[in-house]
């Protein structure tokens, strides 16, 4: 029997999705699991994967490079070889080249764009640059000037193949500039050591040539000249990516909607980094990679989920919906932006276990291509910013969930001891929000002193 191929619903949020390109072709022999297509979400670029084995029949006109399909959407079948498969109806293209961004987010106009200095190759190019996410990152690593790029994908948009070829046409090319320009070698060298731009200088020499001293006057000029101070006319304009426009749209709906508040609790974790410490060397030998306290506090609160499930909720429909499941989200930070991947049944996963996902997830976050599920279902997330310093902050709750746990920075506190002594002990900060329609204060202050017992008296996790 033939099986669908849809447009899976690859995060919490997505309505429709790009086709980046497809990776079979019609009559091709695919297996369960195997990626047939590159789609880009509302989040990242992620793979799509064939549902079942057999040949990849029936694609529907029109799902091409750039089409914009819904999720939802059948697109193609895959079926056995001499099966039939019913006609699907072409697809009808979104109303103009960026509906799945008009879909996506806010409706606010964006800045002006400043007028960028006519040049050659810049005067053909207005508007904001349409680059992917692999593309713009890629652009930054060489150094190359998106602008200047000749796009081939659908509208024009530039992909990371047509930034490799335009740095690739650059090499061993000198500045038109320094090549028109005709100076005295001794008029060169007085320009680089006064860090002269030598196609600046009018020289008065025999057919324009730049002698020393034109390079000596017009550095002399310059000094003397006014320096001009910055205005509002010099202000930089940043476009925003689809990731950080969904983002922003998403927490500013969380804020009102939700009625949201936070408590926080310092945190003993001197017996935590001692079992850390004590389990290292099994964990990595294991998966290669160091136990993190991340990892350890995944395994506690999904302990702690389970013994507390209104911290486990989602607020639908005028009622709380308590998910059978405890799938942690943890809050990830790219260049492009913030992106929340799950581990699906945390609680019943190893600290080995845990550690691989976490492991793969950061790989994944580097090219920002993740799996059709990974983004998505999560009913709890944690968001830790220790290790870049942060004592606490209130994160805001990512919907639909009724919780979210922000991590500070261990920092070696006084604390009075039961004997009455002073000492210092490493102490944590946790501060968890919550949306106050799935849990009152008292039921969020026994999670969270649920989850400051477990990590204080960590041993369960032996």
């Amino acid at each position: 029997m033939a099986v669908e191929v849809f447009m899976p619903k690859m995060s919490d949020h997505m309505q429709v999705g790009e086709v980046i390109r497809w990776l079979v072709e019609e009559g091709d022999q695919v297996e369960q699991g195997q990626v047939i297509m590159e789609v880009m979400t509302d989040k990242v670029v992620a793979d799509l994967e064939a549902s079942a084995s057999g040949v990849l029949k029936g694609i529907r006109a029109g799902v091409v490079e750039g089409a914009i399909v819904p999720v939802g959407e059948t697109f193609a079948f895959i079926a056995e070889p001499d099966e039939e498969v019913p006609a699907l109806p072409p697809l009808v293209p979104a109303e103009g080249g960026e509906a799945k961004e008009e879909a996506l987010s806010p409706s606010i106009a964006p800045p002006p764009e400043p007028a960028p200095p006519a040049s050659a190759e810049s005067s053909a190019r207005s508007g904001p640059v349409r680059a992917t996410p692999v593309a713009r990152r890629l652009a930054k690593e060489l150094g190359v000037d998106l602008s200047q790029v000749q796009g081939s994908g659908p509208g024009g948009r530039i992909k990371d193949e047509d930034v490799r070829a335009f740095a690739e046409s650059q090499k061993g090319k000198p500045p038109e500039a320094s090549r028109a320009v005709r100076a005295s070698p001794v008029a060169r060298r007085v320009a680089r050591e006064l860090g002269i731009d030598i196609s600046q200088v009018k020289g008065t020499g025999p057919g324009g040539r730049i002698k020393e001293q034109d390079i000596r006057s017009y550095a002399e000029a310059l000094s003397a000249a006014p320096v001009s101070q910055p205005t509002e006319a010099d202000a930089e304009w940043l476009e925003l990516n689809s990731i950080q426009r969904l983002t922003g749209q998403r927490m500013l709906e969380s804020v009102q909607t939700a009625p949201q508040f936070a408590l926080t609790v310092n945190v003993d974790v001197t017996n935590l980094l001692w079992l850390r410490e004590g389990l290292m060397e099994r964990i990595e030998a294991e998966t290669g990679e160091r136990l993190s306290v991340t990892t350890l506090l995944v395994k506690i609160v999904a302990a702690a989920l389970k013994q507390y499930p209104r911290a486990n909720a989602s607020f639908e429909n005028e009622k709380v919906k308590l998910h059978p499941q405890v799938n942690v989200g943890v809050a990830v930070g790219t260049d492009e932006g913030l992106v929340v991947p799950v581990i699906r049944d945390a609680d019943q996963k190893s600290l080995v276990g845990i550690t691989q996902e976490l492991k793969a997830f950061q790989e994944k976050a580097q090219q920002m291509r993740f799996a059709a599920d990974d983004l998505s279902g999560g009913t709890f997330t944690i968001s830790n910013l220790g290790m870049y310093g942060i004592d606490h902050f209130n994160a805001i709750i990512n919907p639909p969930e009724s919780a979210i746990l922000a991590v500070g920075r261990t920092v070696k506190t006084p604390v009075g001891m039961p004997d009455d002594t002073i000492a210092l002990r490493p102490i944590m900060s946790l501060t968890l929000t919550i949306d106050h329609r799935s849990m009152d204060g008292v039921q969020a202050a026994k999670f969270l002193a649920e989850v400051k017992q477990r990590i204080e008296k960590p041993y369960f996790l032996l």
